[in-house]
């Protein structure tokens, strides 16, 4: 049985993989503008890939660092860290095929 902490790493790849992928599609296909600001400034700085990975790592530090102040294990955090933005990468996605089927305002 695999760890929580390799299924959180592997949430993260998954959702890291289909958010830069759709994100892709969306930004090639249609009027789509990245809707973070964040994610739009690394994007335009950086490119595709370099800033959507750059913005994860953004989120990662968003989720570890409080969980790592108030005294969760190094684990823990990972855990968190990887899972959190995972979960909020596939949710992106989701978001972004909705929006390229025009089911999204």
């Amino acid at each position: 049985m695999p760890s929580r902490l390799a299924i959180a790493v592997g949430l993260l790849i998954v959702g890291a993989a289909a958010d830069v992928g759709t994100t892709y599609v969306a930004l090639t296909g249609s009027e789509y503008v990245e809707g973070s600001p964040v994610g739009r400034l690394f994007i335009s700085r950086f490119g595709l890939l370099g800033g959507m990975l750059l913005t994860k790592a953004v989120g990662m530090a968003v989720i570890g660092v409080p969980v790592a102040v108030a005294g969760g294990t190094r684990r823990f955090v990972a855990t968190l860290m990887c899972g959190g933005v995972g979960a909020l990468s596939l949710a992106v996605a989701a978001r972004n095929l909705l929006f390229v089927a025009g089911l999204w305002p």
